[in-house]
C-alpha cells in the first residue's frame, strides 16, 4: 500500500521510502522517515498534489512522489 491509497483521517506508519536515493534523502530531510506516523489531510482533483499530517504540520507531495512510499495502516 502507498501514499496514494490512503484515504481522509486514515493513519498509517511508513514502511519504505523510494530507490532513488536523493529523492529519498530529500523525503527524509522533510519528516518523511520509517515509522512515522503520517495522515492524509486532503488531495487536490485533478492528481494534483496531496497534504498530509506529519510531525505535527502540514505537508503537501506530488502523487508522483507519493505513490513511491510505503505504509502500513495503523
Amino acid at each position: 500500500m502507498t501514499l496514494v491509497e490512503l484515504q481522509k483521517s486514515q493513519r498509517a506508519k511508513i514502511s519504505y521510502l523510494p530507490d532513488n536515493f536523493d529523492l529519498a534523502a530529500q523525503l527524509m530531510e522533510q519528516g518523511f522517515a520509517l515509522k512515522s506516523e503520517i495522515c492524509m489531510a486532503q488531495k487536490a482533483p485533478f492528481n494534483g498534489p496531496i497534504a498530509f499530517h506529519l510531525h505535527g504540520t502540514k505537508v503537501c507531495l506530488a502523487t508522483n512522489v507519493a505513490k513511491q512510499i510505503g505504509i502500513e495502516l495503523v
